[in-house]
C-alpha cells in the first residue's frame, strides 16, 4: 500500500515529538551541574565554583549550555546531552605564550569527551601543545625594533591564518589582529578574537576560524574556508 504524503509527515512528526528535551542546569549540590528532563536527573559534582585558583562556572554559548574556567587565562567547553550523560563537544582557551609574548587562542570539537570533575584540563593541555608549536614564533624581531609582523598560523583550505602584530606595544599587550589571505585578497578582523578551530582529538587538522562576536553572552561566529573567502578580496596591506 503506497502511504499519502501527509500521512508520511504525520507519522515523523508523533516520532519526532515523543523526544524528551534534556536541559543542563546549576544543581542543587554546591559546585554541582545537572542534566534533566522530565524523567531523569543526573547529577555532576565538582564542576562548577573555585578550583586550584580558577574560578568555574556554567554559561552559555550561543545559546547552548557551555563552562568557562577563568583565572589570568580563560578556558571554554561546550557541553552537549547524550541519553543520560554529558558530554564535552568542543575545548577553547585564550592564553598567553610566556616565552614570546603572543596571544594563543585556539579550540578543539568533536570530542565527544564525558564531562568529569577534570574537565578543565583539557584545553589546558591543548593549550600548552600548542604554544609550544603553533604559537611558538620568534617575536624578538618586533620587540627590538619595534616594526610590525605578520605570523603564520595555518592553513583553513586555501585560506591562510596568521596573527599580526602591528608594533610592540601590541606584543605587550598580547592583542594581535587576525588576518587572512586569499588568492584575491585579504581581510584584517581588527581587534576581534578569532579562535583556531580543529577538529579530531587523534590527528588534529585545522577546519574552521571561531570569531568572538561577544562576551555576555557568548557568542562565536564559525566560518569556514568559503565564508573567509568571501572577504578575504580587500588589498593586502
Amino acid at each position: 500500500m503506497t502511504k499519502h504524503p501527509l500521512f508520511v509527515s504525520l507519522l515523523l512528526f508523533l516520532t519526532c515529538s515523543k523526544a524528551v528535551p534534556r536541559e543542563i542546569v546549576s544543581g542543587q549540590i554546591p559546585g554541582s551541574i545537572m542534566l534533566r528532563d522530565s524523567n531523569n536527573e543526573v547529577t555532576y559534582k565538582n564542576i562548577i565554583g573555585d578550583k586550584e585558583g580558577f574560578d568555574r562556572k556554567l554559561i552559555s554559548i550561543n545559546d547552548s549550555p557551555a563552562l568557562r574556567a577563568s583565572a589570568r587565562y580563560k578556558f571554554y567547553y561546550t557541553l552537549t546531552p547524550r541519553e543520560n550523560e554529558i558530554l564535552i563537544d568542543c575545548a577553547y582557551f585564550d592564553t598567553r605564550n610566556i616565552y614570546n609574548g603572543a596571544r594563543a587562542s585556539a579550540g578543539i570539537c568533536g570530542l565527544n569527551i564525558e564531562l568529569t570533575e577534570n574537565y578543565d584540563e583539557i584545553a589546558q593541555d591543548y593549550s600548552n601543545i600548542w604554544r609550544a608549536s603553533i604559537f611558538s614564533f620568534d617575536t624578538k624581531e618586533v620587540f627590538e625594533s619595534g616594526i610590525g609582523k605578520d605570523f603564520f598560523l595555518g592553513k583553513i583550505g586555501e585560506i591562510e591564518v596568521f596573527d599580526r602584530y602591528p608594533s610592540a606595544n601590541s606584543l605587550e599587550n598580547s592583542a594581535p589582529q587576525k588576518i587572512i589571505k586569499s588568492r584575491s585578497g585579504c581581510f584584517n578582523f581588527a581587534d576581534a578574537v578569532g579562535f583556531l578551530v580543529f577538529i579530531n582529538k587523534d590527528n588534529p587538522t585545522l577546519h574552521y576560524l571561531d570569531v568572538l562576536r561577544s562576551e555576555d553572552p557568548l557568542r562565536l561566529q564559525r566560518m569556514q574556508e568559503q565564508d573567509l573567502k568571501k572577504i578575504a578580496v580587500k588589498k593586502c596591506t
